[in-house]
Parts: structure tokens; C-alpha cells; sequence
């Protein structure tokens, strides 16, 4: 046999070879990628409304998860910054540099995460902090701007997003990926002002957009079935949304928070002074003044063509003391209901007593503390009678059944 004719048989198997195996690879591609479109987008669990709880706590049990399913709550949306961890900065390591996730932070998540897999409870998940901006209650009580500042910070937030979804994306009970909790790019302006929805919006809102832009397409090229959530600026105010940029990708929610009054709802600013409904800083409130206030809602929606299914009222609560809070409750879930908006309070079981509802009206005993200092545990009784968490259970227990398609007319 010719060393030509060796040569040239030797070519031509590996021309066969060759074009078999891309043969086989495009066949296997076709068949993963046929795989990635058959599974089905988790904006459906969406098409009616959704009612959940916030718990922002350093542990997440059984027996609290049982107890929401047991109310009838419906979805959590869950922040993961206060669990516990070896680093800086729960899963980012250091919110000052992040380059990958933490494996024993992703594990101890993986862990929470397959306990309400097996309780079959959905998940909204959240961050508090990201990196170039820490969450302030970590951070020194010092607001961390630098993800505003510095586009470096928000291509690691990116990659933050990526990697998390690569992880989440397993997980049927994520229903959505909230992408920074309230937001508040107003303080680049104004440091000393808490209401700042009209400082520089052009400036600010252009700051959101872009950042939501670049985290949203981040996660949808890893992800594209999972929900994305974004809150309105100005720490999810819902006046926000009347300068609010809608992003151009289908998988949206939008989210606000409601806690206004704020001189009512907070306990530091109220001490005492405001009930419900009544006279706030000179201004009447009742469900009327609500109503209005969460206007700027109903106008986005009209104006971009928003359905109802595609708004969240992330948060709302106020302290559990505050006179009048059983009707501030019942008043804000009828105007979300008359919207059907999608609603979770805050919270269920806080680690903060001041927005437990099922512990009452009344200041915890002195005994709770002092098991407090020690780190002791102290049983609490805990009752779903107690006015302001009766109202929260009736509106749990009542299902709804209209689906959310079409946008939303005059209210």
C-alpha cells in the first residue's frame, strides 16, 4: 500500500469523522436546547394575584414556613443578607470587590432553599446589599453609594446576578430574582431627606434604568423563565413611578413599598403621636389620602400598558403599637385588591419584634430581654387573633380567583 494512498484514506476518515461528530454535537445542542425552551416560564405563577410575607431574618425554620403556609400565604420573598457567614458580606465574600460566590454561603442557601422546596413553598428572592452598595444596616449606618458612581461596582453586581441565577435557575419555588431592595440613587443629591422623589429624577432615573438594564440582560442570558423584579427608586416609593423607566424586557414586575405615612408607620417617628386614620404632619390621612398617594401607579400602568400582573407591592406594615394600625392594614389591602396588585407584608416572624403582628399591641416582658442578652431562647405567644395580624389572615385566606390580563382602566 502507497504511503500517498495511506495519506489520503487517513483524510478522508477524518473529514468522516469530523463531520459526524459536529453532526452529533448539533443534534445534541438541538436537543438542550429544545430542553431550555420546553421548561415553562415561572411569570405564570404570576397570572393571578399572589399574597406573601416578607422574612428578612438570620434563619429561615420549618415551623415558621408551615405557619405561613397555614395563613394561606401564598409566596415569600426572602432578603439573604442577614444569614450568617465566615466572610464580609453573605454569598458576594466582600461587597467591596466581589469575584465569585462564597461555596459555603451558596451551600448554607442550597440548604434553605431545599427545605422549601420540600414544604412546596414559592420564593421571592432578594438582596439588600450588592456590591458598591452594602446595605446600610451593615454598613456602619452609612448609605453606600458607590454602585451609582462607579460602573466597575455594577458589572460585579452583574456577574453577582449571573452567578446567583446559574444556582436558582434549578430551583421550580424561585419565582422571581428582586434585583436590589429599595433602591435609592436619590441620595447621591440629597443626603439629609428622606422623601426625595423629586431630586434630579431625569439624573436618578437614568442611574435605574441603566442599572436595571445591565442586571436584567445579565440574568436573562443565564436565566430567561425566572421573573425579573425591580423596585421603584427613592427606597420603592411609589410616587417614584410617575418618572419611572419600564425596561424594554417582557419578564418584568415592578415593585413598590408602602409605608406611608412614614411619621406614622415608623416607631422612632410616631412615638406615640399619630393613629390612624387622622392627621399626619397636618396632612388627613384615610384610605382616600392612600389611594391617591399610590396614583403614580396607576398612571405608569396606563401609560406603558402595565397589566396588573406585572405590580407588586413588595412591602408594607408600620410598628405593631401604632394606634389604628388594624385599619391602615384593612385600608391599603382593599386598594391593592381593587387593583389587583400582588402584596406581601412586613413581616412574619421578624427577628425585630416591632413588626411581629401576632405578638399584639403590648411591649414584650422584661424576661424576653434578659434571655435576649445571654442568648437564650424565650418562647413568645404568639396569636393570629391580635387585631392588626386578623386583618392580614382574613385577606390571606380569601383566594381570589380573577386572572390578571389585561391592563388596567380608570379606578
Amino acid at each position: 500500500m502507497s504511503t500517498t494512498f495511506f495519506n489520503e484514506n487517513n483524510i478522508l476518515c477524518k473529514v468522516v469523522l469530523l463531520s459526524v461528530a459536529l453532526l452529533l454535537n448539533a443534534c445534541t445542542s438541538d436537543k438542550h436546547r429544545r430542553k431550555a425552551d420546553s421548561i415553562p416560564d415561572k411569570i405564570t405563577f404570576w397570572d393571578n394575584v399572589k399574597k406573601g410575607a416578607n422574612i428578612f431574618n438570620t434563619c429561615v425554620s420549618r415551623e415558621d414556613i408551615r405557619a405561613a403556609k397555614a395563613y394561606g400565604i401564598r409566596f415569600i420573598r426572602l432578603a439573604l443578607d442577614k444569614f450568617p457567614s465566615k466572610r464580609r458580606d453573605f454569598l458576594m465574600g466582600d461587597a467591596d470587590c466581589y469575584h465569585a460566590l462564597d461555596p459555603d454561603d451558596l451551600a448554607f442557601l442550597q440548604s434553605i432553599l431545599d427545605m422549601l422546596t420540600q414544604e412546596n413553598m414559592p420564593v421571592v428572592v432578594t438582596m439588600l446589599s450588592l456590591p458598591g452598595s452594602r446595605w446600610k444596616q451593615l454598613n456602619g449606618d452609612r448609605d453606600d453609594l458607590r454602585i451609582w458612581m462607579d460602573t466597575e461596582f455594577q458589572r460585579q453586581a452583574a456577574c453577582f446576578w449571573r452567578d446567583l441565577a446559574m444556582v436558582l435557575r434549578q430551583y421550580p419555588i424561585v419565582v422571581g430574582y428582586n434585583i436590589l431592595n429599595e433602591p435609592h440613587p436619590e441620595r447621591l443629591f440629597d443626603q439629609e431627606n428622606c422623601h426625595t422623589d423629586q431630586v434630579n429624577q431625569e439624573k436618578v432615573q437614568r442611574l435605574l434604568f441603566d442599572f436595571n438594564s445591565l442586571i436584567a440582560s445579565s440574568i436573562e442570558e443565564i436565566d430567561p423563565h425566572t421573573p425579573i423584579i425591580i423596585d421603584s427608586s427613592s427606597y420603592a416609593d411609589p410616587n417614584t413611578f410617575k418618572n419611572l423607566q419600564p425596561l424594554k424586557n417582557s419578564n418584568i414586575i415592578y415593585s413598590f413599598h408602602m409605608y406611608e405615612p412614614y411619621e406614622y408607620t415608623n416607631h422612632k417617628y410616631n412615638n406615640g403621636q399619630y393613629i390612624y386614620p387622622g392627621k399626619v404632619e397636618g396632612k388627613y390621612w384615610d384610605r382616600t389620602a392612600l389611594k391617591q398617594y399610590m396614583g403614580s401607579v396607576n398612571d405608569f400602568q396606563r401609560q406603558h400598558e402595565i397589566p396588573a400582573n406585572r405590580i407588586l407591592v413588595g412591602e408594607f406594615g408600620g410598628y405593631r403599637m401604632q394606634g389604628g394600625l388594624s385599619q391602615y392594614f384593612e385600608d391599603l389591602i382593599a386598594i391593592f385588591e381593587d387593583n389587583n396588585w400582588h402584596w406581601a407584608f412586613y413581616a412574619l416572624r421578624d427577628n425585630w419584634d416591632g413588626m411581629d403582628y401576632e405578638l399584639g399591641d403590648q411591649k414584650l416582658p422584661w424576661e424576653y430581654w434578659e434571655a435576649q442578652e445571654k442568648g437564650k431562647d424565650f418562647p413568645l405567644e404568639r396569636k393570629s387573633s391580635h387585631p392588626p395580624f386578623a386583618v392580614l389572615k382574613n385577606a390571606l385566606s380569601n383566594k381570589g380567583s380573577s386572572p390578571l390580563e389585561s391592563p388596567p382602566g380608570d379606578r
